[in-house]
């Protein structure tokens, strides 16, 4: 019998490679929330050709200005947000876990990136399923469930390579498999 989580708010979804070959192949998704009504989250290793400067009107220029923009999933590409670890702001908007926050609001934007010392990503567009959809999914073994890592959710790296580490941080057979095979969800 499958085991199909309650809730994976707070998770990472890693894509099984083999099963999912459509937006989410070899993709890893900061859930964000998660519940009888559905879920939604963030696709963390989908760069985009965007910078922040070219897809934000009216952004003051800072440091992060040429930062690139991520595709958080292939609904609403009018929805963007900024997942960052500044508790400190006026409006941190919603704690995805601690200490990583999830926020629309244009000054928390502004706010994020005169910062220094932040640690942020912007996404364009996001992750949904409507209730029962995911689970649906789980059944079918299209997701691995892992533990979300400050790590994983900063790291601006190579799409496959990030979806690699993600299975490596799972640990066991994942780890096994991501570093003797093509495919580590093959087997």
């Amino acid at each position: 019998m499958i085991e199909v989580p309650g809730s994976t708010r707070g998770k990472l979804l890693i894509s099984n490679s083999s099963v999912i070959q459509d937006f989410f192949h070899k993709s890893i998704v900061l859930m964000v929330d998660h519940d009888a009504d559905g879920a939604f989250g963030l696709v963390l290793n989908k760069p985009t050709n965007q910078t922040m400067e070219s897809l934000i009107k009216n952004l003051p220029e800072t440091v992060h200005s040429n930062k690139q923009i991520y595709n958080g999933g292939p609904v609403d590409n009018m929805f963007v947000t900024i997942v960052h670890n500044q508790k400190s702001s006026a409006d941190p908007g919603v704690e995805i876990i601690p200490g990583i926050y999830m926020a629309r609001s244009f000054d928390t934007m502004v706010e994020i990136l005169q910062s220094k010392d932040a640690k942020f990503r912007v996404f364009q567009g996001y992750a949904g399923w409507s209730s029962g959809q995911l689970e649906s999914e789980f059944e079918k073994l299209s997701w691995v469930v892992n533990e979300v890592s400050e790590d994983i959710v900063f790291k601006e790296d190579e799409s496959e390579s990030l979806w690699k580490d993600a299975l490596r941080s799972k640990g066991g057979i994942y780890k096994y498999f991501v570093e003797h095979t093509k495919d580590p969800l093959l087997n």
